[in-house]
């Protein structure tokens, strides 16, 4: 495997691993994949904001690990869909991720690993992964997976929790699909959890607005009023 193919495995694995209600009220995982079937159907952006109709190369196959379904845009919009958000002002949740884009292509495996340590970092934000939550994620991100896309994982878990790192470490044209990808992991009901998001939108330099639009996208409390 790669790490391009491990992010809809990791971001499957924390909807399970982290007991995501609103997935779980709406259909469960198998809704959530019928979502990413539908967005990848439809040509969903990936993170570029390309058409990514196709799971072939590049950037599109970013989902192989979850079926080979269409790139990031379908990721998020598919987990959007089973968590019942719903389209801000008309947008989409893809319309969203495509008012940025980067100015050069960025590297498949930096890109997928920045997403990977953007879930997770989320994840960790209220406290540590515990136990029964890290053996789930292990156990759905474990197959096929080579030992070191496991290395990078379990690096990520012991990393320091910082969004200005994160923020940092964000190539321009990415922040809204980074963001996207922290909010997607968890849900912030949670004080540390607003204030961690509160902090990466600041240093991703996201308007409160869009991240409010983020927000009803995923069908979770704004953050602002």
């Amino acid at each position: 495997m790669s790490l391009m193919k491990m992010v809809g495995k990791v971001a499957i694995g924390f909807a399970i691993a982290k007991g995501i209600n609103a997935v779980q009220k709406s259909g469960g995982v198998g809704k959530m994949m019928e979502g990413l079937k539908s967005s990848a159907s439809k040509g969903v952006g990936g993170i570029s904001g390309g058409s990514t109709g196709s799971a072939g190369g590049g950037l599109g196959g970013m989902l192989g690990g979850a079926g080979g379904l269409g790139g990031i845009g379908g990721l998020l919009g598919g987990m959007a869909a089973a968590r019942g958000g719903s389209e801000a002002q008309g947008e989409s949740l893809e319309d969203l991720l495509g008012r940025d884009v980067p100015k050069e292509e960025p590297a498949e495996e930096e890109s997928a690993g920045l997403m990977i340590r953007a879930m997770i970092m989320a994840a960790r934000c209220d406290g540590e992964i515990d136990s029964n939550e890290r053996e789930t994620l292990m156990a759905t991100i474990g197959e096929d997976a080579t030992p070191a896309d496991m290395d990078f994982v379990r690096a990520a878990m012991q990393d320091p929790v910082s969004a200005r790192t994160l923020a940092e470490d964000t190539p321009q044209g990415m922040e809204t699909q980074v963001y996207s990808m922290s909010v997607m992991a968890i849900e912030p009901d949670h004080p540390a959890e607003a204030q961690y998001l509160h902090e990466l939108a600041g240093a991703l330099g996201i308007s409160e607005g869009t991240v409010n639009e983020i927000h009803d996208s995923f069908g979770v409390p704004r953050l602002y009023s």
